[in-house]
């Protein structure tokens, strides 16, 4: 039984959305999980893509798709090979810009992502831990400071210039743990949050009665991300990170 031009169109429609839906789960359930669409603003940047490659795809078949061509086969062939490409390309695009890290950096997170470490950055980076990326979405680590006078110069006139602050710069990187206890300190009670957030009170509320039941001091950290900004729940007593959550860290 031969299939119609709809039949065709429909079953590569139905195929394209199931690689749409599994596309959809990686990107937003490993490499931007929680709020980092918010924060990154990829969410616009992924639905574009899914509208060109999963509907484009199927339209193009229903044109083409005429059993009396003699080229049909190579027609489909090069309308699927043309798809795949723009899919691969999109998701690498959206890989290669995925957030890696979870920077704490005097008093505050950062946000790096993963074309913010370019290859040769690793090179001079003497924890093996931090001389390659995460994969499957972002880790909370720290940013320390070098004691060289020198070197915290460059690295302030680097950042005032647009160029690579100290989160950006993988050689600082070290275990969130060994910065706890300052993350601790510098974290704000959620009261300040809360008055950053009166339209959104209910929620911080309801965060501050959560933590409470379970005998934890809550606190936030601004998380400074590319598009919006979020913040860090943590533990005081510890500085140990909670959640993230996309309540404003600062004023308007």
């Amino acid at each position: 039984m031969r299939l119609s031009r709809f039949q065709a169109f429909g079953g590569h429609l139905l195929v394209s959305a199931v690689v749409g839906i599994f596309s959809s789960a990686l990107v937003f359930f490993v490499w931007y999980p929680n709020h980092l669409p918010f924060a990154t603003g990829v969410t616009a940047i992924f639905i574009i893509l899914l509208a060109v490659d999963v509907l484009i795809g199927p339209c193009v078949t229903l044109i083409v798709f005429n059993h009396s061509k003699k080229e049909l086969k190579r027609d489909l062939a090069i309308v699927l090979l043309l798809q795949i490409s723009a899919l691969l390309y999109g998701m690498h695009t959206v890989f290669i810009a995925r957030p890696v890290y979870y920077v704490f950096n005097v008093d505050r997170f950062d946000l790096v992502y993963a074309n913010d470490l370019m290859s040769e950055k690793f090179e001079v980076v003497q924890n093996d831990v931090f001389r390659s990326t995460p994969w499957l979405g972002p880790k909370v680590i720290g940013a320390l400071a070098p004691n060289d006078s020198q070197k915290r110069k460059e690295i302030m006139f680097s950042a005032l210039a647009g160029g690579d602050d100290l989160p950006q710069l993988p050689q600082y990187y070290v275990p969130y743990i060994d910065l706890q206890n300052i993350a601790a300190q510098r974290a704000q009670p959620m009261s300040a949050l809360r008055l950053l957030n009166l339209d959104n009170a209910e929620k911080v509320d309801a965060l501050s009665k959560k933590y409470t039941a379970k005998n934890i001091d809550l606190g936030y950290l601004p998380l400074r991300g590319k598009i919006n900004d979020l913040s860090v729940l943590l533990d005081r007593k510890d500085g140990s990170v909670l959640e993230i959550v996309d309540l404003r860290p600062w004023g308007k």
